[in-house]
């Protein structure tokens, strides 16, 4: 079963023509893919607490976190991937473990 740390879910997009295409929380990273296949990770440390809490509580509900991003978060980002794949590897692919087991 795959790591639901590198799994982005797909954005509702409730009202339609959004820019967003998934997303994730994990922990105080909101992961944000975009339709041009490009994905931002937002810290709460960067963008703050009451702007982080926004943006996840939009990207939850399906509404509002392309216009959150647009209006209020912009280049803020801590990182940005070119693409799911991208993310994936930088958040997924540690490196092997060297411990044995007995």
């Amino acid at each position: 079963m795959a790591n639901p740390v590198c799994r982005l879910q797909p954005y509702r997009n409730r009202h339609g023509g959004s820019g967003v295409r998934a997303w994730a929380i994990t922990g105080d990273t909101l992961s944000v893919e975009f339709v041009d296949g490009a994905v931002y990770d937002y810290r709460r440390q960067d963008i703050g607490p009451r702007l982080f809490t926004a943006a996840c509580a939009a990207a939850r509900a399906g509404r509002g976190l392309s216009s959150c991003i647009s209006r209020h978060l912009r280049q803020r980002y801590a990182t940005c991937h070119a693409d799911r794949t991208a993310w994936v590897t930088s958040r997924c692919h540690a490196p092997a473990s060297t411990t044995r087991r007995r």
